[in-house]
């Protein structure tokens, strides 16, 4: 054992601290692995709700085109869209 001088702390004082020290990293490590591991699960949840995202856009616009070609005025579907008008006629004029 060493002896204790000021400042000073013996084996026992230091293993305990060690271990103190070495189980926080480890709770602090796997903190972090589940924030990664939910991390993961919601970005598997985002890249599919933005495919989903897509395909109701696309069905979307085929339906406003379809109103539009049978004679539906464009600002009556931009009401029912519930979209202004003036990005109604960006989507027409982009095409989607």
């Amino acid at each position: 054992m060493v002896q204790r001088e000021a400042g000073r702390v013996n084996k026992d004082e230091h293993f305990e601290l060690l271990r103190a020290s070495a189980a926080e990293v480890k709770e602090l490590n796997e903190r972090l692995q589940g924030i990664r591991e939910q991390e993961a699960v919601l970005q598997a949840e985002r890249v599919a709700k933005l495919k989903e995202l897509e395909k109701a856009r696309s069905t979307r616009f085929q339906r406003m085109t379809a109103a539009i070609g049978d004679g539906v005025p464009k600002a009556q579907v931009a009401r029912e869209l519930g979209m202004d008008r003036t990005n109604l006629y960006k989507l027409l004029d982009g095409q989607g």
